[in-house]
């Protein structure tokens, strides 16, 4: 039996799944006053319940990620999940705890634990957008997104 490289049947996977998908973004907000556009984007691929019996109240959630050329985002915020990065294309800066970002690239993986406080993204490029696959594992009833300092009314 022969297995293709996960790097080439990756956009296959993801181009199948957004066909089959129409789930919303779990972190998709608004741009900040400051600022004119939200230098984040999201496409839903797919969402799906476990299999496991014993994990039948938990999903997954996918979506595709663009994070604009030089975009930053620092709008503090958490998921009462657990969330998975595969960079696909570019590089991108990601700040947990107020603490220095780390940098992934192209083909690196990074993970999010629990309601962990996500609190800076940033694509350094300043001419080519990153893209990356996210993927949410979460319980049912559980907050996808909430901000840190929710926006005073």
């Amino acid at each position: 039996m022969c297995l293709k490289p996960f790097s080439s049947i990756l956009p296959c996977f993801v181009f199948s799944a957004m066909l089959c998908s129409s789930a919303l973004a779990q972190h998709q907000h608004p741009a900040e006053p400051d600022k004119k556009v939200n230098p984040l984007s999201f496409s839903p691929v797919l969402n799906e319940y476990l299999g496991d019996p014993e994990l039948k109240n938990y999903k997954w959630e996918s979506q595709i990620l663009t994070v604009a050329p030089g975009g930053v985002d620092t709008v503090a915020h958490r998921h009462d999940a657990e969330v998975f990065g595969y960079i696909i294309e570019g590089k991108l800066e990601v700040g947990l705890n107020k603490e220095t970002p780390k940098t992934f690239i192209a083909g690196q993986m990074f993970h999010e634990t629990r309601n962990i406080l996500h609190s800076f993204t940033r694509n350094p490029d300043p001419a080519n957008p990153t893209k990356v696959l996210l993927i949410f594992v979460i319980k049912d009833g559980r907050a996808g997104y909430t901000r840190e300092y929710p926006p005073k009314n």
